[in-house]
Parts: structure tokens; C-alpha cells; sequence
């Protein structure tokens, strides 16, 4: 797997930190059910949350216990659950923001291309400044060469303004969210194979559903 490197205002960070190509400049499912008690009643990252609990998903008919374990090194920003036995959780922040991949580690194989990342850039403050530097002529989307497949702003997630599903090639999918809660813009990136849709999403998507700023 070649490693990606990502240039922020002629910064270069690790690849850890964003998990995509990063533009030369920035630009001002499956069913998922949770078991009864996990329900989440706020969006707010400081409450007091449980360090693991379970959920089930759904893969083809069939109904599948997980675990998940708690995210919260950087809670200030935000705080998830995700499923331990088949992610790894690998975070960095510096003077340009803070991130967080969940890497795929299904039967404990990585794969860096299947991930979700949540990003934090420090001087992406609204939404318009957020869409620019996605949407850009040099922006995520074109410095990744990424297609764009479709965009709605009809996105069940209650933190998600924009919902962007793109492709790479014939091999690669993904989904790009762009949200804002607390007065912080970010994005979502869900990227993976297409021959990992089947097991990827549903367990993606517990990240998503968990996620509380």
C-alpha cells in the first residue's frame, strides 16, 4: 500500500492524521439495530459514557452480536463507539486540526483503504468555508480524484448538512459527510473496496449512529 501524504497550507502531515489527499491549498447500509438500553438521548461528547457495549447487525438475514469500545481521545471535538475486533482507532492532532481513522482490521488483516475518518481542520470554522475546501478546483474531492456520484442534504444523521457519495476507479467507494455541531465544521469519510461493502457499512455505521460532539 503506497503511502499518502497530505499538504495543508504548505504543512505536510501524517498520513494518519487526514487519510486522503489533502489540496495544495484551502479554499475559504445495512439494518443496524442497538440493544434497548444503548440508546444515545444526547448529542453532546461530555456526557458520561460506558467504556464498551453491544449492538447487533444485520448481514445477510442474519443477526450478529458486537462489541463496541468508546472512543474519547479527543472528546473535546468528539466521541464514538466502534467495533473493536474490527477497527483500529489511530488519531493525531497538531496546529492543523485533529483527526481520527478507524482503520478496517477484519480477521486482524489492516487495510488502509477501508476506513472512516473524522476530521477537525482548525481554521475551517462554517460550512461555506467547508464546502470550499471539499468542492474546490483543488479542494478534497479533485485532489483525491474522486467522482462524484451524488449529494443530497437529506442525511439521517442528525450532525450531517451534506451527504456526498463518490467512486475511484471501479475498485473503490465511499461516502463524505459534511457536518457541523457546537460551532465546529468537520467532515466524515466512510472509503473502502467495493468488495467490502457487504461487511464494511453496517459496522461503519455504528461509528456513525455513536458519534456524539
Amino acid at each position: 500500500m503506497h503511502k499518502l501524504t497530505y499538504l495543508i497550507t504548505g504543512t505536510l502531515l501524517l498520513s494518519a492524521f487526514f487519510g486522503c489527499t489533502m489540496p495544495n491549498q484551502i479554499s475559504l447500509p445495512d439494518k443496524i439495530t442497538a440493544t434497548p438500553n444503548t440508546v444515545d438521548v444526547s448529542y453532546n461528547s461530555k456526557i458520561s459514557r460506558l467504556p464498551t457495549k453491544t449492538a447487533t447487525i444485520f448481514l445477510e438475514g442474519e443477526k450478529i452480536p458486537i462489541t463496541l469500545r468508546l472512543y474519547d481521545q479527543y472528546s473535546d471535538f468528539f466521541t464514538t463507539y466502534f467495533p473493536e475486533k474490527d477497527f483500529l482507532a489511530e488519531g493525531s492532532s497538531s496546529g492543523e486540526g485533529t483527526g481520527v481513522r478507524f482503520i478496517a482490521n477484519f480477521g486482524g488483516t489492516k487495510n488502509e483503504n477501508a476506513y472512516v475518518h473524522v476530521a477537525f481542520l482548525n481554521n475551517l470554522t462554517t460550512l461555506g468555508q467547508l464546502r470550499s475546501f471539499i468542492n474546490g478546483k483543488r479542494g478534497l474531492i479533485a485532489s483525491n480524484k474522486w467522482r462524484v456520484v451524488s449529494k443530497t442534504q437529506n442525511v439521517s444523521h442528525p450532525w450531517a448538512k451534506e451527504k456526498i457519495v463518490f467512486s475511484q476507479g471501479k475498485d473503490i467507494t465511499g461516502t463524505l459527510y459534511l457536518g457541523q455541531q457546537n460551532g465546529k465544521a468537520f467532515y466524515i469519510i466512510t472509503h473502502y473496496p467495493v468488495e467490502y461493502g457487504d461487511g464494511f457499512s453496517p459496522r461503519a455505521d455504528l461509528i456513525l449512529r455513536n458519534l456524539l460532539f
